[in-house]
Order: C-alpha cells, then sequence, then structure tokens
C-alpha cells in the first residue's frame, strides 16, 4: 500500500536522531520502548508518513481508512498539549483530498505549508504520473487551501515523490526519476530565496550521492546539516552532513538496515520522540504509526 514510498528505517533514525556528527556520539541517546499509538490513531486498513507541526500539536499522516475521499487521503490528529492524548483523526476534506490518492504529507516549520505527493490516478492539473503539491493556510486557525501543483519546473513527465521542506522553507527536497538521473531513482533539491518565491530548477545532488540504485525518502535535520535517506529497497539508511548550509554535502556513511518493517520517521521539534510507521506485530491494521521516546542527556 504505501511501501512504495516508504522512508526511513525507524530503528537507524534512532541511531541518528541526535543529528551529531558522528554516529559514535549518537549511540549515546538512550530509547524508550515503541508504542503503538492506538486504535484512535490506526486503523484496520494503514497509517503511514505521520510529519508532526513544530509545536507539537498536530499530527499528519497518510491513509486509506474509512471515510476518505481516494484511494489514500491526508489526516490530521490534533491535541491540546504535548501531554495529552491524541484526538480522533479529521480528514482534510474535499478541498485538500481528491477522488484520486494524496500521501507523504511534511509540515513547514511555520505549520503554513504542508508539501504532499499524489500516485496512482494522477491528481487533475498535474505534470507526470506523480507531482509534489503544496497546501496553505493564513494560521493554524484557518483551513488548508485549495491544493497548488508545483509546476512544471519541479515536476517532470514521470514522477516526484517524498517532499521534504527544511526548516527555513528554502530547500525542497525529493526523490525523482526525471531524465538526466544517475539511478533508477535520485535525489533532487529545490531551493527558492524566499518563502515568498517560486521554488527554482530542481538540482540533482550528484554521483556523492546518488548512484545505480534508488536513492528515495529525504529528510533533513531541523538545522539543514544533517539529511538522511534510503538506498535501493529494502532501504538501507544512508547519512550525509554538510558543515554550513553554503556548503556541498560530504560523502554518505550507511547506518544498516535491521528493520525494514519500519519507515518514514518524523522527530519532534524538541527531539524528545520520534514518529514512525511500521508493520511490526501488535499493530490495528496493515500499517501504523508509532512513537518512541528519546533521551538526548544520556
Amino acid at each position: 500500500m504505501f511501501g512504495q514510498y516508504a522512508c526511513v528505517s525507524a530503528t537507524a533514525m534512532l541511531i541518528v536522531a541526535g543529528l551529531g556528527t558522528s554516529t559514535s556520539a549518537q549511540v549515546d541517546l538512550t530509547f524508550g520502548e515503541p508504542a503503538n499509538l492506538g486504535p484512535i490513531i490506526n486503523s484496520a486498513n494503514g497509517e503511514s508518513s505521520p510529519t508532526i507541526s513544530a509545536d507539537g500539536l498536530e499530527l499528519y499522516f497518510g491513509s486509506d481508512r474509512d471515510g476518505g475521499h481516494g484511494g489514500s487521503d491526508l489526516w490530521v490528529s490534533r491535541r491540546p498539549t504535548t501531554d495529552s492524548e491524541w484526538g480522533t483523526p479529521v480528514n482534510l476534506g474535499p478541498v485538500v483530498n481528491s477522488a484520486m490518492a494524496e500521501g507523504t504529507p511534511s509540515i513547514s516549520a511555520d505549520d503554513l505549508e504542508l508539501y504532499f505527493s499524489d500516485w496512482g490516478d494522477p491528481r487533475p492539473g498535474g505534470h507526470g504520473s506523480v507531482d509534489l503539491w503544496v497546501t496553505t493556510r493564513a494560521s493554524k486557525d484557518d483551513a488548508w487551501g485549495e491544493p497548488v501543483n508545483l509546476g512544471p519546473t519541479v515536476n517532470g513527465e514521470g514522477y516526484e515523490v517524498t517532499p521534504e521542506i527544511s526548516s527555513n522553507g528554502l530547500e525542497l527536497y525529493f526523490e525523482s526519476e526525471r531524465p538526466g538521473g544517475l539511478g533508477l531513482d535520485d535525489l533532487y533539491v529545490s531551493t527558492r530565496p524566499s518563502t515568498d518565491a517560486e521554488w527554482g530548477e530542481p538540482v540533482n545532488l550528484g554521483p556523492m550521492i546518488n548512484g545505480e540504485l534508488w536513492e528515495h525518502c529525504p529528510t533533513i535535520s531541523s538545522d539543514g546539516l544533517t539529511l538522511f535517506f534510503d538506498l535501493d529497497i529494502p532501504g538501507n539508511l544512508m547519512m550525509i552532513e554538510r558543515p554550513t548550509l553554503d556548503a556541498a554535502w560530504g560523502e554518505p556513511v550507511s547506518l544498516g538496515n535491521e528493520h525494514s518493517d519500519h519507515y518514514a520517521a518524523d522527530l519532534s521539534a524538541d527531539g524528545s520522540m520520534l514518529y514512525f510507521t511500521s508493520e511490526h506485530e501488535g499493530g490495528q491494521g496493515d500499517s501504523d504509526i508509532w512513537q518512541v521516546a528519546i533521551d538526548p542527556g544520556a
């Protein structure tokens, strides 16, 4: 169902969740017992690709649960405080969700832009078999608006999937099979000079990162200096770093693939909780959303 665009190995993400400069420093972190978010969030169908808002009060994800508008829809669960239980998920409605399929959301740090991809039957107004879209709102109290296709500069005739917006809102990473790539699928980045500007021509991350296999599902740290991605299927989690936002990415380091049924992870803004997707035993449906607490001081 969501496996084709499933992203980050949660177990590997746990190792690197500290976002330090070396893997040896990151293994000092202590992690709690992973917990399924339960039947309020997870249905008998499938939930995938959680993305949590910067204030920790909104959790967006893709699901084909009952009550949707298409093959897969975008949903949100809310809570009044970070210590509260998550509320019943709410479908983002027919303005955002179509009769086709929406998934792999990525919310901006200001909580006002929600990027996602469509797949299967493309949404009307697209440019390829799978495109990147964005829906916006004026404030957190407002409803999400009509999704806008990112246009032919970003979207090609094939597919672009798994968007990841940087915390400063000036870089958009994604996976694509567009012409000019180096392998099956490559990682690209589109940049813009300000959050009000249009996205620029996507740039292939180059042979240091992209090769003959499938590079997919990018996830960038909040400081913008560490990028994670999966290599091939099942995913071998890779990590690359750069010393500054203007510097080139370094050589990828493999972080392994111990649990390929854990994927599509997202870290809370304060680094205390990791949300991820898993088909592990003890779930409610085909794929569920889980969480695990992180102690950065261990």
